[in-house]
């Protein structure tokens, strides 16, 4: 099974194969008392005009051309990464900060860029300070936790000059040009990459690997257990049912459940040994690309024989949105820093699924040591945020309205009602362990 999840093709295409012709009405919809019928429903966007004209029921194959349901991978793919039209990859949407749809743990506090970078100095440090260094971000948004790291002062014991190289993962050209103006006065050189597939092993320089809120925008496909096994959740146009044509039903799009067992939801179904033991009836989010970036993360951090020299190996932390087992109704969009429903302004809004941290071990583990996940609340407290705080309140004592913004920020962070337990933090070191604060982990979630 890991062999086969490691083959994964690097690049999933947009227009999946069908799984054989089937009649609109061999598809079964399970959320029609969700339909909204309005005469005034939102303007349909590009990417949902597209996804409508892919999904819409065949009428008389071959001579209609859509193919019929697709996964909710492809569905997100189409809304996330089309090259024109997705949310990420287009310029006029304003995707982060308070005047975009939401907003990251670093635009909230440069504290948590800082905790971040100290964790991963303290490995560095741990694998006997290199002289270079390689950084690297997975899905970087507008560069901020990249700039706060960096900011962080780097010291050797025999102070010898340090060389660091920055890889950016951004397939966003529109974001790229955001990152490269934020770090044109880095003290580093900045090399941007389309995929981590592009990124080797390294025998001269110590990785280290960030990945934030990257791993949860990542496609999933979603499947229910049956008595006859494993089938999928699709996406599909809906079916109109209005004697009234000038009323449109709202959302456009609706799920579906295949009528039979396929081999994708054979094979993801049953990719990890903790599914077989959920009851009849569940639902599973997977995220195959997920499973195979994990392990390529493995496989740049880890300490092995090369043609030359042995790799210098590396550490690493994924933070994300999740925990440390499956899910199976996660899945949400963001729109306005509110959550929304997944078929809310297709290509308009953030869509995003928690994430498994314990299908990401399983991908890692044999590799490389993985420790937690555990709690960002404990993280960051253990790491040193509340003595980070002080200092820049003693540092700021003439700015009331700074102080506030400053402690505000930090309870954002942490407050275990919302962010502080929401988000979840693993990490990987190549150095022996107990690696801090991760000999924690056991207690950091209820």
């Amino acid at each position: 099974m890991l062999q086969l999840l490691h083959s994964l093709p690097k690049r999933l295409v947009l227009t999946p194969k069908p799984l054989r012709v089937l009649k609109a009405s061999q598809w079964r919809s399970f959320n029609a008392a969700a339909v909204r019928s309005s005469t005034a429903a939102p303007p349909v966007t590009p990417i949902e005009k597209l996804i409508v004209e892919h999904v819409k029921a065949r009428a008389s194959y071959p001579w209609n051309c859509a193919v019929g349901p697709m996964s909710y991978a492809t569905y997100m793919q189409f809304c996330l990464s089309h090259p024109t039209e997705g949310y990420y990859m287009k310029s006029a949407n304003n995707i982060f900060g308070a005047q975009g749809d939401f907003i990251t743990s670093p635009d909230i506090s440069q504290i948590f860029g800082e905790m971040i970078a100290i964790w991963l100095l303290s490995q560095w440090e741990a694998a006997g300070c290199p002289l270079n260094i390689r950084l690297v971000e997975l899905g970087p948004g507008k560069g901020t936790l990249i700039t706060d790291i960096l900011r962080v002062p780097i010291t050797n014991k025999a102070s010898q000059a340090v060389t660091i190289q920055v890889h950016l993962v951004e397939t966003s050209l529109a974001l790229r040009a955001i990152q490269s103006q934020r770090l044109s006065g880095a003290p580093a050189s900045v090399q941007w990459h389309d995929s981590v597939d592009h990124i080797n092993p390294s025998n001269d320089s110590y990785t280290m690997l960030v990945a934030h809120e990257f791993f949860d925008a990542l496609p999933i496909h979603v499947f229910r257990k049956t008595e006859e096994g494993w089938r999928e959740v699709m996406v599909s146009s809906r079916t109109s049912t209005s004697e009234n044509e000038n009323i449109e039903q709202y959302p456009r799009l609706q799920h579906v459940l295949s009528p039979e067992k396929t081999a994708i939801s054979t094979i993801f179904g049953n990719s990890s040994s903790r599914f077989q033991s959920l009851p009849i009836g569940s639902d599973l989010e997977v995220s195959p690309t997920s499973f195979r970036l994990a392990r390529k993360v493995g496989e740049l951090l880890a300490q092995k024989n090369m043609d030359t020299s042995p790799s210098l190996g590396g550490c690493g932390l994924i933070i994300d949105y999740g925990w440390d087992h499956a899910f199976g109704n996660s899945r949400r969009g963001f729109k306005n820093h509110e959550v929304v429903d997944i078929f809310h302004r297709p290509g308009e809004c953030d869509l995003t699924a928690n994430v498994d941290f314990a299908y990401l071990k399983e991908s890692i583990q044999d590799l490389v040591p993985v420790y937690g996940p555990m709690t960002q609340n404990l993280f960051l407290s253990q790491m040193g945020l509340m003595i980070r705080l002080e200092r820049l309140l003693q540092s700021n004592q003439g700015d009331q309205a700074k102080r506030n913004r400053i402690i505000e920020g930090v309870k954002r962070l942490i407050n275990p009602a919302t962010m502080g337990k929401e988000y979840s933090v693993m990490g990987i070191s190549t150095n022996e362990g107990p690696i801090h604060p991760f000999h924690l982990a056991h207690t950091s979630h209820v």
